[in-house]
């Protein structure tokens, strides 16, 4: 069995046995919130062993990015995120990218393959402990936080990141208080 089918299999237990538990909408490919839930914390280390606790990054827009090097999607996402952050970084920014790889030697091996390329943190979660309590369809899945730890949007499928379109949803983000 890959990685891809224990993923799909994982997650569809997960979505039938009702664990995403936020009041989540139904959103097609990307969506503003009419209101907006608090995002489920989460603590889960980066590559190389650093801590990443969602709660303590209050007063900054946080990105989320849910992805798999198994998904090609996912990785054809990757460059245009980095330029997304690259942008940004020095602002109250962080872009986490959370991989649901099973394997964390594969996940470290297809990074090293980017060279320096990917900056940003790219957290690992291989047990799904955060994954689950989010509203994933799908990967690659993204999710924008306002600096009170609330999502604003969701994003299903792939993106070019560094798009205007993207720029004009997180500026008023980055201006709020």
């Amino acid at each position: 069995m890959t990685m891809g089918h224990s993923f799909k299999r994982a997650l569809n237990l997960l979505l039938a046995t009702g664990l995403c538990l936020l009041p989540w909408p139904v959103t097609p490919a990307m969506q503003a919130l009419d209101t907006r839930l608090p995002a489920p914390d989460f603590a889960l280390s980066d590559l190389d062993g650093n801590s990443y606790r969602l709660a303590d990054l209050r007063g900054k827009v946080v990105m989320i990015n849910f992805w798999a090097t198994w998904c090609p999607p996912c990785r054809g996402e990757l460059p245009s995120l980095q330029r997304l952050w690259r942008q940004y970084q020095d602002e109250e920014f962080l872009l986490l990218a959370i991989s649901v790889d099973e394997n964390p030697d594969e996940l470290s091996r297809f990074v090293e393959q980017f060279g320096k390329g990917l900056t940003f943190p790219i957290l690992t979660d291989p047990s799904l402990s955060a994954a689950r309590y989010w509203p994933l369809k799908g990967l690659p899945a993204t999710f924008v936080i306002d600096k009170r730890g609330k999502v604003t949007h969701i994003v299903h499928g792939p993106r070019q990141w560094d798009s205007p379109v993207i720029y004009e949803l997180l500026a008023p983000l980055l201006n709020e208080s």
